[in-house]
This record gives C-alpha cells, structure tokens and sequence, in this order.
C-alpha cells in the first residue's frame, strides 16, 4: 500500500478558549463539491497563492487546476522505471514558489532501475512545463523492495525552511512484527534492517534544509548530531513502519502524522501484540518504536536470531537491535507512545473510529490565523488548534482536540456525517489559502478525483420544493400546488412566486401565496415554476410540468406465477401486462390493441438493481427501448482511454469496436484473448501498432467491457420483445472472467446477473390538442439469488461497519449487534437462506461471534427458520484465512415460509463488549 505525508504551520502558547470557539457549526453549513474526475491514482496536492491547486498522480503526471477558470493543465510526465516500483510519490512547492517556480518530487525514476527513489527538484519554464532536462538531484534512498509496498513520500515544511519527508520500511506486510527473516539480508521482511536501523532511511521522516544549489544542510535538533557513528544525521523520526501525510502546527511547529500498522487482528503469546494504526505527533525528533513496539508503546517479544525463538518483551527505554542486517546503533532510542491507536476491532477507548479495515492517512490542523483575512470561506473558530484526520480504508474525516500540551486527546468527533460526504478513499487533506479543505480521493481505471468542502458562514439560499395534487388530468383541470418542504436553513421568512406557463402557449398566470389552487381551462402543456427567496436575496427555484387535456395510462407488470424477486437458471415465469387509460379504455376489453403495448426483457450479466432503474427512470432514461445490458460498460469506455484509441463504428489508432467483434465473432477463446490485450497489453494482432496494457480495469469491468464489444452487433445486446400475457424462461449464464466483489466469497461459475422486464403504453393523446399524448410504463425487476449486504434497504443505526472502499469482506456488525433488511422478498419456492458470516479473514481472527436470526416485517417481527450460531474465532491459528477457513456459512430452513415479505437479518451477542467485532458479512444466497 502507498504511504505519504503532509502540510501545516507554528511555536506552542497557551490557548484561550472563547464562547465564539465553543460553538459547533450546523453540518449544512458545509458543502462537498467535487472539481476533478477521471484521475489515474492522484496521490498529494499542494496549493500556490495564485488560486492554483497542484496535484501528482502515481503514473508520473504532474499537473495543477485553475480554481477561478476551472482549467486543468497537465504540466509534465516524469519518466519512472519500468521495474515494478512505486512511482511519482511526493510532491511540494518551494517555499518561494510564486518567486524560484521550484517544485520538490520523490519518484522511483528511469535510471535508478528501481532500485531507488529519489528526491529532486524541478523548475516550472515560461510555458508553465517541468523543466526535467534540468532537475537537480537532491538525494536518493536505496530501495530494495521491487513491489513498492511501505514507501511513504509525504512531505511538508516548517516555519525555518526545513524539509521534512516520510520514507516507508520497504517490506511486506506482515501481521505481526517482522523480525524473523528467510531472504538474504532480510530483504522485504526484516524491519529491524530499516524502520530500526539508525543508519538506513527507510522507515524514518527526514528533516534536511535545501540550498539553491541542490545540496543540503542538517538542521539543529534531529535524532542524532552529524557525525554520530553509524547513524544516519537527516532522520528526524525513525521506527516508521509506513508513514504518510505528514503536517506541522504552524502554531506549535510540531510535526503530525497517520501511520499504517501491521494486520494481525488479535493478540499472540508466541508474537505480542495485535496490529494497530496510528496517529502521531513529534515535538522533538524521536524514535516512534517500529518494529519493536506498536500503538502505545505495546512491546513485541524479543527475537533470538541464533536460536529463532521468541522471549521476553522489549522494554521501550532500554529497547535494542540486534539484527545481523542492522548497519547502525544497537541501543537504541527511547520509544514514543502514539497520540491515538486503534485495532481492526472497535477501539474501546475511540469507538467512534469504528471496526473494519484501517488505513491512517492523517490530515492538516487548523490556524485560522494562517488564512488572509480576506479569504472567501474558512472554517469556523471552533475548529482551532484541531487535527483534521482521515482513514483511506474507513472513509471517514474525524476532528481531534488535544490538551494544551498536545500529547493528550481530549474529544474525537466525526467532521460532517457519512450521508453528507460523497469521497472515498482519500488520501491527502489539506486547506487551501482560500479556506477550503481539499482532499484527494484515489482511484484508478479513471476513478480518482479532487474535491472540497466549502464552509458558508454567512447567509444561506434557501431549498424550494414544489409539488402539485396532480400532473395530469382532463379539463378543466383543478389542481393544489404546495410548496411543502421548501425551507430556509437560516430560519428566514420567505416570499414565494409561482409562475405558471403554457409551453407554446400564450398563457400565463403567478401567484404569491404559500400554496396556491390552479385552475386550467384549455388543453396543453404548463411548465409551473416555485421561486423562494429570503430577505437577504438569495432564492432557488423548482418547477413541475403539467398536461391538462389528457391522463397518464396506469400500466403494471405482473408476475402470476414464479418467484418474484429472484431469476433460477431455467426457471419459468409466467407473467401479465395490464393497461388503464381514462380516455383510450383498457388492455382487458379490447380498446387498447396489445399490438400498441410494448413488453420486452432485458438481461444485464454484471447485474442492476432497483436503485440504478430507479434513477435512470427519474432522469427520463429508462424506456422500452432503453439498451440497458451495456451501460456499465460504455460508462467505463467513457471513463478510461479507450476512445482515444477506438470508436464503435469506425478506425481510429485502433480498430473499431465493430471491426473486432467480427473477426472475433466464432472464436469459442474470444472473451479470454481481448480479456488479457486490455489487461495486459500487446501488438501484432491488428498492423503494427501497440495495444498498452489497462492495468487500472478491475477484472470485473474488464469482462464488462469485452461483453460489450462483443455484443456490439448482437440481438443478445438488446431487449427480447414479448406479448402481455404469457411465460417466460430465464436462463443462468456462465461467468466469463472474473466477477465483483460479491463473486468473490460466494464462489459460483454463474454470472450474477438480472432480468429487467418493462412495459410501455403510449395514449392517443388528446382531441383537443396536438402534442399531449402521454406513457405509462411499469418495470419489474429478477436479481441472481445472491444479495450484498451492503445492498439491503434497511440499516440499524447502530451496530454496523462498513467500508465500501477495498474489496475486502468488510461488511462487520459490532458491539451488542445490529439488523439489515430487504424489501419485498419473496419466499414462495426457497428452501434455504444461506449467510456467509465469516469469524475470520486473511490475519483478522479478532471476532466474537454472534446469534443471526431471520425475521419477517421488522428487525423485531416473526422469526423465520431457528436462529443461527456463529462462534467465536478459534485463537491460534496464525492464518491467513480464505476460503472454507474462514468458517462456516449461516444455514436456514425457510421452506414453511410462504410469499412476500420484507426479510430482516438480524445479528446480536448481547454479552459482548462495545468494543467487540462481532461477525462478518459477505452475502446472502436464496436456494430453492
């Protein structure tokens, strides 16, 4: 995994707290807007005081984004190895950066083989391009590790002109401390080699002053004086294990830091302690303890490298190295406490962090004196002297006040709730001058992004809501239009404006009061508009359309027989389509043709579910003849460089879409051949040119996108068009490639796809005029028998930790436990409902177990089947755990439960601790 650093300001004072600072901002007064998509794996952002904000991503780009114009400019690509390394890591602006135009990059470069990553700087030209013909070298750190894992490469300043830069340990994870060795000098698994070898910068944070020249000098007050034998003058911090976004108080001028720890879930007599992530803060240079202690100073067993057992603790002031790959001290330094530890379980002094995977990131502290006065919008006093922090697996922004000292935490608070926030994966956090806090969200195949949450302290627009008793009718048409909903977050009186107008019409009418009655004499169509403003003038707006003169046919897709929420492979449905038209009659008697009615069935192989026909619907997309089977896809040819290469009908660089399927059209290997071009690249298939691999494409997508090709010209890409009455037979595809997350725990050689089955009618409109006639449609939905849990519609407010961002089985119910539930499940035909409930994954053995129980109608409703027990992990086992030892699946016998119900999973241990990780979730399976 990655590992960086970041930036901040300061000298510590005593602080005084005022009313004005006590005061907790409303969360609406805070808006997230994201700036920048379609990165490839952005890592760091700097900002200049020109309103530019820059940012690398690890491929080797630099680039930067005009706030005011909104203009990205790609300002240089660096030329990285082509070993597997880590890449473009780090960047920072010179201090003087609007003056000198220098800018500070840690990358694995070209011609270090991979066998280094090196710090240099580069100047921007007039033309606003990296200058990389004149970089200046400014020092280099052996690297060893050709998978790049543990690389840090954060960096910051302080108020001196010092450089601080984070370096990771250079190994492989490990779940517990990683002292016993098999390769030779300990390569990649050693640590005692690096992150505890006082003569080795890997697994430090160095502190070094540039000069204008490219050298540099050693600042007073790092770990150890220049000149101490077998020590290293440039570390600042050492015992890192993977360090990344580094900040410094401008107040205090102390450095801040997350730190990712190693992954064992549990504790070991055998090994010592579990793994723990960290956040950290260094008021004078020290040694943090890695790989001999952990969290807050939690001492691993010492390592006998004759004998290769393990004996008493290290003791954290008198801790030693006596690795035969150690190159510097033996004695070493006293270790630091972390400020905030935390384990994969919830943490019983910060349960608020939550249970899952965990991945420290840290973030920027807040000086509001480090703003111009004039900037637009920064954060409140009550965010003062406050660490702004995050974790790139857990998703979440957290806010840390510390004592007066800043060695003690005083409150952990969550920085706006969950619903509010839209990032994933963020992996920098920073304010700009302007006072909006900026983060980075990684992402590759396209998926990184820039955004920032904006803090209005002023007035705010208030929220119109319009609505109407009716959007249709014949005439004269009578209708109530309310403003319900609409609201001033200020608590403002507002002053509403209805405007009502005739499309291609000459009528128009407006109203002042809150929720007028409209009366529509003649036939047409009326665009009604509700307009709220608040004394302070700001206002917003919605509106509605209205037909007067016709009425929407009601029209319904009915299943008669057949389970109605899941497809079985073979299985047959038999269904009826029914149409009501106050003006044109019905389906039943004959008024409407059943030749004007469209029906049809789609499949989708990489699935879909009601929320995303929902939204399609809501945005005018979803129609009969809507192609749906291949909208994931184009939304990733969109997203990635494909169409910079190909288009669907004619030769670009590449041959077209259509090219390829006919040549491919009868090959039975076709899907696995342009599987592997995209993943990995090629030449020769089609002339001279070079296909370049697609490693960002998840294999998932992958296949999503070589169904689309190969469908391109298919009737299979589009929609099997149906009577209104009679069966129809579903069929279970076998997967091709590899499918999503859910495939991976529920093992299956079937797609896990779905049926959509629409129905449409369009009326004869109306006599009186042209133009009115309306649809009605109706969608019905068949999934695989296999749900996410993360999919359900019902979520206890407690209990639950999820982490959407790896692909890690990280759906856990924690504490005294908690439900989910699923709407409109229906019984009639199951047997079993199967849960993959797991106690334990890769090194997470940390589980408690719990009683699962199926319930109907609510998370307290009846109980179906006997309730389930699944027991606490065995202790002992080192794993790692996959597969069938990752325990056994929850089993219920469904088989006297009959019909539709909404299915509630409800997961409880009432003996357990708050702190405690119950379970995990992987899936829930439907089996006849």
């Amino acid at each position: 995994m990655i590992a960086l650093l970041f930036l901040g300001l300061g000298t510590a004072c005593k602080e005084t707290p005022t009313k004005k600072e006590s005061i907790q901002p409303d969360d609406s007064r805070f808006t997230q807007k994201v700036l920048i998509e379609g990165l490839e794996e952005p890592l760091q952002l700097e900002f200049d005081r020109d309103g530019y904000v820059y940012w690398i991503e690890r491929i080797g780009n630099v680039k930067r984004f005009n706030e005011k114009t909104g203009e990205v400019e790609m300002l240089g690509t660096l030329d990285l190895t082509k070993e597997t390394a880590p890449g473009l890591i780090g960047i920072l602006l010179d201090r003087d950066f609007e003056s000198s135009r220098q800018i500070f990059l840690f990358y694995s470069a070209a011609a270090d083989q991979g066998n280094a990553l090196r710090l240099a700087r580069f100047e921007l030209n007039k033309d606003n391009k990296l200058d990389i013909a004149n970089e200046k070298i400014i020092l280099s750190v052996p690297w060893e590790q050709p998978d790049g894992q543990h690389f840090g490469g954060g960096m910051t300043w302080d108020e001196e002109g010092s450089l601080y830069l984070s370096i990771g340990a250079d190994s492989h994870p490990t779940q517990y401390s990683p002292l016993p060795f098999k390769n030779e000098g300990g390569r990649g698994e050693d640590e005692a080699r690096t992150a505890g070898n006082t003569n080795d910068l890997r697994g430090t944070i160095i502190r070094i002053r540039p000069h204008a020249d490219g050298t540099y000098s050693i600042p007073e007050g790092n770990l150890f004086g220049e000149g101490t034998p077998n020590t290293l003058p440039e570390i600042y911090v050492m015992g890192n294990r993977n360090p990344w976004r580094l900040s410094i108080d401008s107040k205090t001028q102390y450095l801040h830091w997350g730190e990712v720890g190693p992954d064992a879930g549990v504790d070991s007599g055998e090994f010592g302690p579990m793994g723990y992530d960290e956040f950290n803060v260094a008021k004078t240079a020290g040694n943090f303890g890695w790989p001999y202690f952990i969290g807050y100073n939690r001492a691993y067993n010492s390592y006998d490298y004759s004998t290769r057992e393990y004996g008493e603790p290290y003791k954290p002031d008198s801790s030693y190295n006596d690795s035969p790959n150690n190159t510097g001290l033996k004695i070493l330094p006293p270790a630091r406490e972390a400020l905030i530890a935390y384990p994969y379980q919830v943490s019983e002094e910060w349960p608020i962090l939550g249970s899952a995977a965990r991945s420290a990131v840290g973030g920027p502290i807040f000086r509001k004196k480090g703003f111009k006065e004039n900037a637009e919008r920064v954060f409140p006093d009550y965010f003062e002297g406050k660490w702004f922090i995050t974790d790139y697996v857990r998703n979440w922004i957290m806010v840390v006040k510390m004592d007066e000292k800043r060695s003690k935490v005083l409150s952990l608070e969550r920085f706006l709730p969950a619903g509010q926030l839209t990032h994933s994966q963020p992996l920098d956090m920073d304010f700009s001058p302007n006072g909006d806090l900026y983060m980075v969200e990684y992402g590759i195949g396209g998926q990184g992004k820039i955004s920032r949450i904006e803090y209005n302290a002023g007035n705010r627009a208030p929220i119109a809501r319009a609505n109407s008793s009716a959007l249709d009718g014949k005439v004269p048409l009578e209708l109530w239009l309310s403003s319900e909903g609409s609201m001033d977050l200020d608590g403002d009186p507002l002053t509403y404006k209805w405007t009502i107008v005739e499309i291609d019409g000459t009528y128009k009418e407006t109203f002042t009061v809150t929720n007028p009655t409209l009366h529509l004499k003649e036939a047409g169509k009326y665009l009604v508009q509700l307009e709220v403003s608040d004394p302070g003038r700001l206002s917003s707006k919605d509106s509605l359309q209205i037909i007067a003169g016709n009425t929407q046919p009601q029209v319904k897709f009915k299943i008669l027989e057949g389970n109605q929420s899941f497809y079985f492979p073979d299985a047959v449905i038999k269904y009826e389509v029914s149409v009501e038209d106050r003006e044109d009659g019905n389906l039943s008697d004959g008024n409407i043709r059943k030749e004007d009615v469209v029906v049809n069935a789609q499949y989708i192989p990489s699935g879909m579910g009601y929320p995303q026909l929902d939204l399609l619907n809501k945005e005018g997309k979803l129609n009969t003849d809507t192609k749906l089977r291949h909208l994931n896809a184009k939304a990733l040819v969109q997203k990635s460089n494909c169409l910079s290469c190909h288009l669907e009908e004619r030769k670009l660089v590449g041959p077209s879409f259509q090219d390829i399927t006919k040549r491919y059209k009868e090959d039975p290997k076709a899907f696995e051949l342009l599987s592997k071009s995209i993943a990995e690249g090629g030449s020769g298939k089609w002339g001279d040119m070079s296909m370049p691999p697609q490693p960002m494409l998840s294999p998932p997508e992958i296949s999503q996108i070589v169904d689309y090709i190969l469908k391109i010209n298919s009737e299979d890409g589009t929609s099997n068009n149906l009577g209104t009455i009679g069966h129809y037979q579903t069929i279970a595809f076998n997967k091709r490639g590899r499918g999503s997350r859910l495939d991976t725990y529920f093992r299956t050689p079937l797609e896990m796809g779905s049926y959509v089955f629409m129905a449409s009618y369009t009326d004869k409109g109306s006599p009186e005029k042209d133009g009115l006639d309306l649809m009605g449609k109706d969608y019905f939905l068949l999934r695989y028998p296999v749900l996410a849990p993360e999919d359900a519609d019902f979520f206890s407010d407690e209990g639950i930790s999820y982490t959407p961002s790896t692909n890690d089985p990280g759906f856990i119910f924690t504490g005294k436990g908690g439900h989910i539930g699923f709407r409109g499940i229906d019984l009639k035909g199951i047997n079993l409902v199967k849960i993959g409930a797991p106690n334990r994954f890769w090194h997470w053995s940390h589980f408690v177990g719990a009683t699962i129980e199926l319930r109907s109608g609510s998370p307290d409703g009846q109980v179906i089947g006997e309730p389930y027990i699944i027991p606490s992990a065995p202790i002992g086992d080192k794993g790692p755990f996959f597969g069938e030892s990752m325990g056994s699946p929850a089993i219920f016998d469904v088989s006297k439960s009959n019909g539709i119900v909404d299915l509630y999973i409800v997961v409880k241990n009432l003996q357990a601790n708050e702190s405690n990780a119950l379970i995990m979730m992987t899936g829930i399976e439907f089996i006849k």
